[in-house]
């Protein structure tokens, strides 16, 4: 099974630049335009499947992808640099208010779902789940767990050293939004990193370790770590994430949906774009299986492509960032609602 860790993800984006530059020098296309992709790391993979597929079918087609993180990926979206965005959140009240201070129109493209999973060495031999309850002890702002015997009294007494995202990533606004109850609430002292790959190889190289990052990247090293099963407290006991248990809506609360955003500007500017994006949305099932997430039933990228075909403006979750729980039928519900685009936040309005 193909591993993700740095330097193969580096050689991958290295590749497809010089695809995209590549095309621009040698395959005679004329006046093409580049399509600039970037955003969430956890969607990158899904991505980068898409990109990838794209330019094998049309090989005269530039698409440069990069995946500078959720936050740092919505940065540039709103500065108009990139023409789509990956997210593995939904956008926030303040990327909302620079979308209207800059006067960025965009599309919310859902495009399928992730499981956050929370790991361990594979040397660790005592600890298989953990409740909500004692991941927040563990994770929140201010907390003296400093031992796994503090998680509980027949864990060992060994130090605890805990591996994760940073504050600039979509999968840290999820994590401590659905663990502990605030986006940005997490203590001191972690080891973070922008990447889900340099969480990966940190706690597969620490007995004494524990870190949380998306489904993808822990089943591309199962053999390198251990998977800890999270029990909610809401009476379902231990639940293992899976693709099964992330697409029935029984792992919570770390499942989430994942998403693109289009700029509707650069849509209507770039004709090179149109096509990328209705490629990505026809072949999303495939290329969301490849990247070992879970994709939408097929009627779901019916009405995601209908809400690109439409150019339904805004977000269908009022700006609030992550939203915990929501199920691909609520995600349904929400897509055939009347009136779920710009005028339900405000966004592009004036």
């Amino acid at each position: 099974m193909t591993r993700y860790t740095p330097t193969v993800t580096a050689c991958i984006l290295s590749l497809l630049l010089v695809a995209g530059l590549s095309a621009m020098t040698g395959c005679g296309g004329g006046s093409t335009d580049t399509v600039r992709v970037d955003g969430s790391s956890t969607v990158f993979p899904i991505s980068r499947a898409a990109v990838s597929d794209y330019q094998g079918e049309y090989p005269g087609k530039r698409v440069v992808a990069s995946n500078s993180g959720t936050s740092a990926g919505f940065q540039r979206f709103l500065r108009n640099e990139t023409d789509v965005t990956g997210a593995s959140r939904p956008i926030r009240e303040d990327e909302l208010n620079r979308a209207r201070e800059n006067n960025v129109r965009f599309i919310e493209l859902p495009i399928g779902y992730d499981g956050l999973t929370v790991t361990t060495h594979t040397g660790n031999d005592f600890v298989s789940c953990l409740t909500v309850s004692e991941l927040r002890a563990i994770w929140e702002r201010g907390s003296t767990v400093e031992r796994w015997s503090d998680i509980r009294d027949d864990f060992p007494d060994k130090e605890l050293r805990l591996y994760g995202r940073s504050p600039a990533s979509g999968t840290f606004d999820y994590f401590t939004a659905a663990i502990n109850g605030e986006r940005g609430n997490v203590r001191d002292g972690y080891n973070a990193s922008d990447t889900d790959n340099a969480v990966v190889q940190g706690v597969s190289r620490d007995e004494n370790g524990m870190a949380f990052f998306g489904l993808s990247y822990y089943e591309n090293n199962s053999d390198a770590l251990r998977l800890i099963e999270i029990d909610n407290e809401q009476g379902e006991g231990c639940v293992r994430p899976t693709q099964e248990t992330v697409s029935a809506g029984t792992y919570q609360p770390l499942a989430r949906p994942e998403f693109i955003y289009v700029n509707i500007d650069r849509l209507e500017a770039n004709p090179e774009v149109e096509p990328f994006v209705r490629h990505y949305i026809e072949n999303a099932r495939r290329f969301v299986r490849q990247a070992e997430y879970v994709p939408f039933e097929e009627d779901v990228y019916d009405l995601v492509m209908e809400r690109f075909e439409n150019r339904i403006e805004g977000t269908m979750f009022g700006g609030t960032g992550p939203t915990i729980g929501v199920r691909i039928s609520d995600l349904l519900e929400r897509m055939n609602a009347d009136g779920m685009g710009a005028e339900e936040v405000g966004a592009g309005s004036e």
